[in-house]
């Protein structure tokens, strides 16, 4: 049986797409810390702007702003565009280290529930932690979510950042805004932009480099145990002219048993189509497993899968998890490519 794609496909599809958010929105946050020490001069379009201590400070950190972005007095960084009427923007400000490199996805949640927390409404306060490296190599940990402003309610999508520099975490925050004009149904479009203006944090953070610099993303040890990812959606048809109703249902789930001596093992199970005639299949494999960079491969023997390795946190539970791309869903860090595309695997025992 073909494998069902799962729900959040199916809500893109239905629901479609639109573009929007809001950009003079550091708030509270422009009080946290902001960008430390010395600058250069603002610049003009074409120019590279470097935050302090460039090209490097000790521990291998620095952060070289992107050529068009402008340098505010507070040490903020922050770019503005048009988007077909719409204005779209992205800022970025620099919280003070945090010194030592232990728990690192720990130290991250603390960070977002108080800094973060404080400053923004509808702050999610169990943040799934992820892990990436930066253009150097170095590790850094992030999450993200859409929150809104506290003085005028707007949605605006925050980013934190902790980048690996020698014996600390260097935190680094990136705003998305979008704003449009008369703000009719901004709210809505708002949450459609995101896509659009990440490819701008991307760009920034081509400027991100830390150190120690060829650790592995994720140890092989939080990847041995046994993980299960599922998902399931439904919808309820009416006829209009009946009253009869219809559902129609799609559900699977997928185990993965890590080896510490390398093997694995692999099972899936789905059910999708109308309930009462749905239509059941399965699957299952064997094989070795290996993680080079940030990619896991499976070497089956029936087929190889990759997946690209973004998270390996605990749950709010306590529990581990493995939070994995498939290869060929284009591997992007992009907000609707997680959320369509990620796999959170929890550890069952």
């Amino acid at each position: 049986m073909a494998r069902p794609k799962s729900p959040l496909v199916w809500i893109l599809l239905v629901v479609g797409g639109a573009c929007a958010f809001c950009c003079t929105g550091t708030l509270g946050l422009m009080a946290l810390g902001l960008f430390a020490g010395d600058s250069d001069t603002p610049g003009t379009p074409g120019a590279v702007n470097r935050a302090r201590g460039s090209p490097g400070e000790p521990g291998g950190f620095a952060f070289d702003a992107p050529q068009g972005w402008k340098t505010q007095e507070d040490g903020r960084f922050i770019l503005e565009w048009d988007d077909r009427g719409d204005t779209l923007g992205v800022e970025v400000l620099r919280l003070p280290a945090l010194p030592g490199l232990d728990d690192a996805e720990g130290r991250l949640a603390k960070v977002w529930q108080e800094r973060i927390g404080a400053d923004w409404n509808r702050v999610p306060q169990n943040p799934l932690v992820m892990r990436r490296f930066m253009s150097n190599g170095a590790r850094a940990f992030f999450t993200a979510a859409e929150v809104r402003a506290k003085n005028n309610d707007r949605s605006f999508r925050v980013s934190l950042y902790l980048v690996e520099a020698g014996d600390r975490l260097e935190p680094l925050v990136f705003i998305q805004s979008f704003m449009t004009p008369g703000g009719l149904g901004e709210a809505m479009s708002a949450s459609f932009s995101w896509n659009t203006s990440y490819a701008r944090v991307e760009e920034a953070l081509k400027g991100v480099r830390g150190s120690p610099v060829g650790l592995p993303l994720v140890d092989d040890a939080e990847v041995v145990g046994h993980f299960r990812y599922g998902t399931s959606s439904a919808a309820q048809w009416v006829n209009a002219y009946t009253g009869g109703s219809t559902m129609t249902a799609v559900s699977y789930s997928i185990d993965y048993t890590f080896g510490a001596n390398r093997a694995f093992q692999y099972k899936f199970g789905g059910a999708s189509g109308q309930v009462g005639a749905m239509k059941f299949g399965s699957e299952d494999d064997q094989g070795t497993w290996s993680v080079q960079h940030d990619v896991l491969t499976l070497t089956g023997a029936k087929r190889t899968r990759r997946y690209l390795l973004i998270g390996a946190a605990r749950s709010p539970e306590g529990k581990r998890t493995l939070y994995l791309l498939q290869e060929g869903q284009g591997w992007s860090l992009a907000p609707g490519a997680i959320g369509r595309d990620g796999e959170l695997y929890v550890a069952v025992d």
